[in-house]
């Protein structure tokens, strides 16, 4: 696996210097106006390119900001989902639920800001950079009561397998190609979910979790 276990953290240094990033850009907005990169870059103490490293544009900032800002506290919803009482399983459920639930209130920001990361970087898709591990950290969370059931290459695989049945990009599949309502996706998704959970546990050699 080339993640590093540091992308199931809820914090560490990555984490902090995007958060001191946004945190500067926003108090600038606070006047009124639209901050260049460049001061944005040194009211949060940190280098021009370092600011570019983690925003490829001054319009991937912003909306990473509107997306925050019309997140609220939903999010942490998503992780306190992950703490619910019950087998791996339910827990993991709760997990899809409550992240469908949130995407599809928000679907328009998590699509904006979906547009306008791909077409920053339209010309060369290989310098995409990694995004926020959010959902890597609140499916880890979900799973953890598993985690001494698997060596740590099986949980971080199934985390990451898991991870392509929430956010923006699982309703993209599930509504623009798949052709299905919200609640249709949100089956699926919860079936593909257990499904990989109960493939992992048989590669593993444990009976199956009810959930």
């Amino acid at each position: 696996m080339t993640a590093s276990y540091e992308s199931f953290g809820r914090t560490n240094q990555k984490t902090r210097t995007r958060a001191a990033i946004k945190a500067a850009a926003v108090e600038l907005m606070k006047n009124g106006e639209t901050p260049s990169m460049t001061q944005i870059a040194e009211a949060a103490i940190v280098s021009k390119s370092t600011a570019y490293r983690y925003f490829p544009s001054q319009e991937v900032l912003i909306a990473e900001i509107m997306l925050d800002a019309a997140l609220g506290e939903d999010l942490e919803a998503v992780y306190t989902a992950a703490k619910t009482q019950g087998t791996p399983a339910a827990r993991l459920a709760a997990v899809i639920q409550t992240d469908h639930t949130i995407v599809i209130k928000h679907e328009n920001a998590f699509r904006k800001l979906l547009r306008v990361v791909l077409t920053s970087y339209a010309d060369d898709i290989f310098e995409i950079p990694r995004r926020p591990g959010n959902r890597l950290r609140y499916l880890a969370e979900a799973l953890a009561p598993l985690k001494g059931q698997f060596d740590g290459e099986q949980f971080e695989r199934l985390v990451m397998a898991l991870s392509l049945c929430v956010g923006v990009e699982s309703i993209v599949v599930m509504k623009d190609v798949c052709g299905l309502k919200p609640e249709e996706a949100e089956r699926t998704k919860l079936w593909a979910a257990n499904a990989l959970l109960q493939a992992m546990l048989q590669e593993s050699g444990f009976a199956k979790h009810d959930g």
